[in-house]
């Protein structure tokens, strides 16, 4: 996977959890639509922060060892259980539903990107 690609693959993500809040925001209130954006941030951000990584192991001279992408995927989980516990705990008007959307937003939109090329 070269630069472009994984960018594409981070900003398809965030511009799916954006429409999922801002259909939940609109159809079902304020609550809903903030549920919606924080349950996919919780998915977003430490895939974000880890396509970094892998950025900037691409323009390095020597590759990333394999045992050390395995441990990053099971971090980023790891990170976004704890996002999604920390969610849950502080955010006193989450919506459940709307969250679940966001999620799923955040996991399919890794998916839209496969399907659109350009």
């Amino acid at each position: 996977m070269n630069r472009e690609e994984l960018v594409r693959v981070v900003l398809w993500q965030f511009a799916a959890i954006v429409v999922t809040a801002l259909g939940s925001w609109i159809g079902f209130g304020s609550g809903a639509g903030l549920s919606a954006m924080f349950g996919g941030l919780c998915v977003a951000v430490p895939n974000a922060m880890f396509a970094l990584c892998l950025l900037r192991s691409i323009g390095s001279k020597k590759p990333i060892a394999p045992a050390l992408i395995l441990l990053g995927e099971l971090l980023k989980i790891f990170v976004i259980c704890v996002l999604f516990a920390l969610t849950a705990k502080f955010f006193t008007d989450l919506v459940w539903p709307a969250m679940l959307a966001g999620i799923i937003a955040g996991v399919f939109g890794q998916m839209i990107s496969i399907f659109i090329k350009h």
